[in-house]
């Protein structure tokens, strides 16, 4: 069968290239997986052909066979695509607008809070170190993290899912997230259900497939 979608990404460990793996194995869309090289001139994300592609040069970014080669890019706006082309049933997205626009808040709430906060974190302690730096940098980041892993725990203390009740893309959001946190140093021990929630997204036969897909490509 011909895939449907091709979509590029980087090479494990990542953050936002997974989510989209994850979404179209929940969905059995059959998709062809090319990785890109960081800095690679020729082939990497800020190669000029690539750049055609994610203007921003960076991945994900996707390209719809079934819609005349459509191109999206930014992992937020491809999960939410990809739903509303290939989930008729709304089964990961809602229903309804009130669902959706629960969904749409978690959703948000990763890309633009707990997204950048650890991905910072990681950047200053571990990918580029800066020698002598501030600690009240790594304060910032790592406090505002621990903060949204508390935010997080207090919902789950009430809620299996963060949105709906149910998994849905913004779960599958923050899972990837979460999935590379001991990277940038944080750890659950204070966060029991927070733990236990990676833990169970871990498992499913959906997210172990897409990492194995991602470790082959």
């Amino acid at each position: 069968m011909a895939p449907k979608v091709t979509l590029f990404s980087l090479a494990l460990p990542s953050s936002n290239p997974p989510k989209i793996v994850i979404l179209l194995e929940e969905l059995g869309v059959e998709y062809t997986l090319i990785r890109k090289e960081r800095d690679d001139v020729l082939n990497g994300v800020k190669a000029e052909d690539f750049l055609k592609i994610s203007p921003n040069g960076c991945v994900p970014a996707l390209v719809d066979h079934t819609n005349n080669d459509f191109v999206i890019w930014e992992s937020a706006a491809i999960l939410l695509y990809i739903a509303e082309r290939f989930d008729p049933l709304h089964k990961l997205i809602g229903k309804t607008l009130e669902e959706r626009a629960e969904v749409w808040e978690w959703l948000m709430y990763q890309t633009s809070g707990l997204g950048p906060m650890q991905a910072q974190l990681f950047w200053f302690k571990v990918r580029h170190p800066v020698k002598n730096l501030d600690r009240s940098v790594y304060d910032r980041y790592e406090n505002e993290a621990y903060r949204i892993f508390d935010v997080l725990e207090k919902h789950l203390e009430k809620h299996e899912w963060v949105a709906l009740d149910k998994f849905t893309v913004a779960d599958i959001a923050f899972f990837t997230r979460l999935n590379v946190a001991t990277l940038a140093g944080l750890t659950f021990d204070k966060f029991l259900k927070l733990d236990a929630y990676v833990a169970k997204i871990k498992a499913r036969p959906t997210v172990i497939r897409a990492y194995e897909r991602l470790t082959a490509a």
